[in-house]
């Protein structure tokens, strides 16, 4: 069997979470004589071919300087066609696409259906289902994910003022139309028909969410949700349930000989973050809630931000700020990944501030593969992960007092540390998610079969 495995973003360029799994997934699959091909997005007008670790990739052009109606996935990028030209020319048995963003989403996803493939979409981001794209209703509390006109629209930015009649006959504005209006009325001086603007932008685009889940839905073979929250949240939207497959992350698994270190021995607790210089990720609530505690709490933060656009620069400054005033704070420079488990091994413990509805982050089943505790949000896929007070331990989201609290109460209490890293149970490995994901493929050309 031949499978493609498409998304948005691929080695060497980054190395997140969704990358880390297909790589992991497509060598997995290779012992159920299940051959995978990498389409990738590459930000420019060429495209590339190339192997890594094994894995032949072909990174297809998204154009720069995209548009508004390309960003908001009305028209495909830039380079589109060459995509498509390019899924023609493979003797693929099945399409698995496992982004939704503008370098790999519907239009993708549309390509080769419209070729005849049984597809599947993993869905890794809530982006899939929210505007905001963090699954917290009005950036505050975690959302249930029904997609409601009204209601995403207001906590998407639009006005207050806007009753749901009104948010309801603006999402049927069709979307080049709605662009063009927003476009018109955001230039003006007028403080209301900016607003308006923002109004005919936003409930569109809600609409156009909910259109595209339950086309993609009636479209694809099967439907892969890696946490029961997503699972969930596509039940309440409509989405069958024959479709849906709860199948949660797996890894590829650490050599744990010589990695852990007598941790025991240590004054100090020692706190690890890996992850992106992101709001959404929290290392600045982490950075401080570490510089309230007092001065004779015994902790050092270890941090290997990753910067993956500009975005995430007043975030890594701020953190750089509270470090020179707090010697406990260490910035270091971001791990390969091969030096992952080794830097997770000798961390006490890894916190995980996320201020969205994660999935299901691999760093912390990463962490405890080598027999590391996860501090982490109480919220998501983190949540699913982790059970508070005995393998690990939850803190509310946004507390800054609440993570000061907990770090505190963790560095002067031992005993509960060592608990904490007993109770760690094996994780689920990649190989029993290729197992699954086998099983699916093969199901899903069984019933394509008998259906000719």
């Amino acid at each position: 069997m031949n499978v493609i495995h498409a998304l948005g973003y691929y080695f060497p360029d980054t190395s997140g979470g969704t990358e880390v799994y297909v790589n992991g997934l497509v060598k997995a699959l290779r012992s159920h004589n299940i051959e995978g091909h990498v389409a990738a997005a590459r930000l420019g007008e060429q495209d590339a071919t190339y192997q890594h670790d094994g894995i032949d990739v072909y990174r297809y052009p998204v154009f720069p300087n995209s548009t508004t109606l390309q960003l908001r996935q009305i028209q495909p990028h830039g380079g589109f066609d060459r995509f498509t030209q390019w899924l023609k020319q493979q003797q693929a048995d099945l399409y698995h696409q496992h982004t939704w963003r503008s370098g790999c989403n519907w239009h993708h996803f549309q390509a080769a259906h419209q070729l005849g493939l049984p597809t599947v979409l993993t869905i890794h981001m809530p982006d899939v289902l929210c505007l905001r794209g963090t699954m917290m209703l009005e950036g505050k509390t975690p959302c249930d994910g029904w997609i409601d006109v009204a209601r995403c629209g207001k906590c998407s930015g639009a006005p207050e003022r806007v009753s749901g009649v009104m948010a309801k006959g603006l999402s049927r504005v069709p979307a080049a139309l709605s662009v063009a209006i927003e476009t018109k009325l955001l230039a003006t001086p007028s403080v209301r028909l900016r607003q308006l603007g923002r109004a005919v932008g936003i409930f569109p685009q809600v609409s156009a969410y909910r259109h595209r889940l339950l086309t993609m839905a009636q479209k694809s073979d099967r439907i892969i949700a890696i946490s029961q929250w997503l699972y969930d949240a596509l039940l309440r939207n409509g989405i069958p349930e024959k479709k849906l497959f709860l199948c949660r992350q797996g890894i590829a698994g650490a050599n744990l000989s010589n990695l852990r270190q007598k941790l025991d021995e240590r004054r100090s607790l020692k706190i690890g973050f890996l992850g992106r210089w992101d709001a959404t990720k929290g290392v600045d609530l982490l950075a401080e809630a570490v510089h309230r505690l007092s001065a004779d709490v015994p902790v050092t933060l270890v941090i290997h931000g990753m910067l993956q656009n500009q975005y995430g620069i007043p975030i890594r400054d701020r953190v750089l700020t509270i470090a020179a005033q707090d010697s406990r704070i260490q910035v270091k420079e971001p791990l390969s990944r091969s030096d992952v488990p080794q830097a997770l091994a000798e961390f006490d413990l890894l916190a995980v501030p996320s201020q969205w509805l994660e999935m299901a982050p691999l760093v912390v089943l990463e962490a405890q593969d080598v027999g590391t505790p996860v501090l982490g949000s109480n919220l998501g896929g983190i949540a699913e992960f982790v059970r508070h007070g005995v393998d690990g331990w939850l803190v509310e989201a946004a507390d800054v007092g609440a993570w000061t609290q907990a770090i505190d109460y963790l560095a002067k209490t031992p005993d509960v540390l060592a608990k904490l890293r007993s109770n760690l149970h094996p994780v689920r490995k990649i190989d029993a998610v290729a197992s699954d994901m086998a099983t699916v493929y093969a199901d899903i050309l069984r019933a394509r079969s008998s259906t000719f």
